[in-house]
């Protein structure tokens, strides 16, 4: 079982490390991509991005509307992204919300379809601070806007992960760089 807490370092360094699947999950703006981003510079661990596969498709730029058909091809892109890298022996973090258990069960059955580990990346980030974030996006266009429709969807049906599914927790209490070296050594 990889179910830890910021308190047990011992158990995330030897729990981790059977994960080969990452799964992040969080509220949009919760730093999902920094995270990704981080540990990718320092194991080269592969991301499967949802905002690049739809970036690569020309979808949702100037805020424009994603048809829930674009967003099941963006996802079977994804899915077969995941598969594809988890079938080379990488190490993958699949950077989407990720923000209903069906969700990420789904992610699961891919991960043991290739006969790997897999483990939640929870960014337990508070509303109000991703609210701000995404307000602060709109201002600055740092990256892409995510439209009030989507970001109310994500609010509304969000469902933090439970115990059993294996999670790691990033709540941002400590520099980004300072967990990863803790949590991943």
């Amino acid at each position: 079982m990889c179910y830890v807490t910021l308190r047990n370092d011992q158990l995330m360094k030897s729990k981790q490390s059977t994960c080969r699947l990452y799964i992040l999950c969080g509220l949009p703006f919760a730093g999902k991509s920094t995270v990704a981003r981080a540990l990718h510079e320092r194991f080269s661990y592969t991301i499967v991005s949802i905002d690049a596969i739809n970036g690569e498709r020309g979808l949702g730029l100037n805020a424009a509307p994603i048809t829930p058909h674009e967003w099941d091809e963006t996802y079977a892109e994804g899915y077969d992204r995941l598969a594809a890298a988890l079938s080379a022996g990488a190490t993958v973090l699949f950077d989407a919300p990720n923000y209903t258990r069906a969700q990420r069960d789904d992610l699961r059955r891919i991960a043991a379809v290739h006969g790997v580990s897999a483990c939640v990346l929870y960014l337990a980030v508070p509303a109000a601070v991703c609210r701000e974030r995404w307000q602060r996006n709109r201002q600055t266009s740092a990256r892409y806007d995510v439209r009030d429709e989507d970001v109310a969807e994500v609010l509304t049906r969000f469902e933090p992960p439970e115990a059993d599914e294996r999670v790691l927790y990033f709540d941002q209490s400590e520099p980004l760089a300072d967990w990863i070296k803790r949590v991943f050594g």
